[in-house]
């Protein structure tokens, strides 16, 4: 019987990588007692796989898991087990046997990201905006990344400005918080990294503690991706 589970990772937990992310879920698994099938051979392993990888250090209200069960076993029991044996930040919000086949990366167009910059490291709401603005009125936005070709890797200039669909500013106490919604998926990825390296780090601007969260996705006719 296969599961398909939303979950959010935020806080401090967003600091471990993708593999711990997988090696956390099998330890909770394995506490709670889910009825999780293995795979067989030498080296067996829980039918577990997550959609889309989270780099180290960002956080977000919405990932997806599969997972594979013994049959009947009830969706909504295992999320409430999973929530009691994960560690905090992590939290299962969703868990159905009725999903869309098709893979959540292969469904996905683009996906909102947060971009927080706390103010005790970064100027103005105002000379943020300016720089964005700035960057998006040129022809071309240009990130250097490494591309391998043959047995070297070279660097090449990348223009991302096709990659970003829109930007939405919102002033909070502690900050400047910039959400921007760019091209994700198996047809194209604009890495949020590169969104910054583009838009700021390219201006001077040191990204380093800007706090990243992904929101949410959309398909290519613009309907939120879901379970």
């Amino acid at each position: 019987m296969q599961l398909r589970m939303a979950f959010k990772k935020t806080g401090m937990i967003k600091f471990i990588s993708h593999l711990d992310t997988i090696r956390l879920f099998n330890r909770a698994i394995q506490r709670a007692g889910v009825p999780i099938l293995w795979s067989e051979g030498f080296n067996p392993h829980q039918k577990l796989s997550i959609a889309q990888p989270l780099s180290v250090g960002m956080e977000s209200e919405f990932e997806v898991m599969d997972l594979e069960v013994e049959d009947g076993a009830d969706p909504e029991k295992i999320k409430a087990m999973l929530n009691e044996a994960l560690p905090e930040g992590m939290e299962i919000i969703e868990a159905t046997a009725d999903f869309d086949p098709k893979s959540v990366f292969e469904r996905i167009a683009k996906t909102e990201y947060r971009f927080f910059f706390p103010a005790a490291h970064y100027g103005s709401a105002d000379e943020l905006k300016k720089m964005a603005e700035d960057a998006m009125e040129q022809d071309e936005i240009l990130v250097r990344r490494r591309k391998k070709k043959g047995k070297k890797r070279i660097v090449v200039e990348e223009d991302i400005k096709d990659g970003i669909f829109s930007l939405k500013w919102k002033e909070e106490a502690s900050g400047t918080s910039l959400y921007a919604v760019l091209r994700a998926g198996a047809n194209g990825n604009l890495r949020p990294d590169r969104f910054l390296m583009g838009l700021f780090e390219s201006r001077g601007v040191d990204i380093d503690y800007i706090q990243i969260r992904r929101i949410k996705s959309w398909d290519g006719d613009d309907h939120e991706v879901r379970l």
